[in-house]
């Protein structure tokens, strides 16, 4: 993630797989804020198990949700509500 996007609160993000914890690589959580300047930014990220945690920028992805196509609903059988 680069810093600019780390700004935007709201972002669902992934901790990234090279992460130096083992145990946060791979959880998923929600920007809730971000802290610092130009050079230096710290983002803080509410964790799916209700943690929050500090997180440099290039230690975690944006995660984009993709809602189905309604031609793909409409072969699978899926109704829209």
């Amino acid at each position: 993630m680069r810093t600019e996007e780390a700004s935007f609160v709201g972002t669902k993000v992934r901790v990234r797989q090279e992460h130096r914890i083992l145990e946060r690589r791979g959880m998923i959580g929600k920007v809730v804020g971000r802290y610092g300047g130009e050079e230096y930014v710290a983002v803080d990220v509410r964790l799916s198990d209700g943690q929050r945690r500090l997180f440099w920028p290039s230690d975690l992805e944006e995660i984009t949700l993709q809602k189905p196509s309604l031609g793909r609903s409409l072969l699978s059988g899926e109704s829209r509500s």
